[in-house]
């Protein structure tokens, strides 16, 4: 009987416990098995761009297990760039600069009205293919919600940043407050961990962040989330895309596509490269995913250029 009830126990964690990738993704095998892939003539590297998210130090340490596997799977260098700004992300995926890139909701969104680029993957964190953005202040604040954000200093990442501006934006004017008109002064602080440093340290005193970020000061900065209050959530948005440029190889984009959607935190391989990036996995892309991310766009690009 005891042996009947542990078996039913197990049979129904098992049952509770979503995939994290749909079902129109590829069968799975180890990402330790060793598939051996002969790069195409004339392919001798890949450069993968990626934007200002976090402080480069951050960037670096969360990408470079993955950048190792990928260039030992694909036999050539496999190289981390990390953009100047958003914008020069959306410039140098639209020029074929790199051979990959990594964007961010609204710089793909920006990217593909430019240029229609292959896309391989999107991300999936904290269980989940979206996420929301956070509006903070100091635990200690007097400011308790997005209504009391009049005559603050307020810090956005970059006005191509989908949490770190234009969703949070969004959020305040969803709420009555507009920013062009309600907060005290205006600074873009280029990334979400700068953000969080001068909300942090008394510069500011809001910011607009995406939900990792908190997490990534603590192991970037040893800061305790619990050092700030969150007033403001936007809507969630799709994660990351990762698209590379039309000329790059089919094979190549083949086998870069089959290896990323192997990954998975739940074995011992894909948790030791995913869990410094706050990555569970991949799934294949979803370009309608980010029809929402367009819409809202568009309403902040609009209210932006009135004066």
């Amino acid at each position: 009987m005891r042996r009947l009830l542990s078996l039913l126990l197990l049979l129904g964690a098992a049952c509770q416990e979503a995939p994290l990738v749909p079902s129109k993704a590829p069968l799975r095998t180890s990402p330790a098995r060793q598939v051996l892939f002969k790069a195409p003539a004339g392919f001798e590297r890949l450069r993968i761009l990626v934007p200002p998210v976090l402080e480069r130090a951050s960037i670096e340490k969360a990408y470079s297990k993955l950048v190792e596997y990928l260039s030992r799977q694909l036999g050539v260098p496999v190289e981390l760039v990390i953009a100047e700004s958003y914008q020069d992300v959306v410039d140098r995926s639209t020029s074929g600069d790199v051979e990959a890139v990594m964007l961010s909701p609204y710089t793909y969104a920006l990217a593909m009205e430019k240029k229609r680029l292959p896309c391989l993957v999107q991300m999936i964190g904290d269980g989940s293919a979206t996420a929301a953005g956070y509006i903070v202040v100091r635990e200690e604040s007097a400011i308790r919600s997005v209504n009391d954000l009049p005559g603050t200093r307020f810090g956005f990442v970059d006005r191509a940043s989908t949490s770190g501006y234009v969703y949070a934006v969004k959020t305040m004017l969803d709420q009555g407050v507009d920013p062009h008109k309600h907060l005290g002064s205006v600074e873009f602080l280029g990334n979400h961990e700068a953000v969080l440093l001068a909300v942090y340290e008394g510069r500011v005193d809001a910011g607009a962040t995406y939900q990792g970020a908190l997490s990534s000061l603590k192991r970037s900065r040893d800061i305790d989330p619990l050092s700030f209050r969150i007033i403001g959530k936007t809507e969630r948005t799709p994660r990351d895309i990762l698209c590379v440029k039309p000329e790059l190889p089919v094979p190549v984009r083949e086998e870069l596509q089959r290896l990323l959607l192997l990954l998975t935190v739940r074995d011992r391989v894909g948790r030791d490269l995913l869990t410094p990036m706050a990555v569970n996995g991949f799934q294949p892309p979803d370009d309608a995913a980010y029809d929402g991310v367009r819409r809202v766009a568009a309403e902040i690009r609009a209210w932006d250029a009135t004066p």
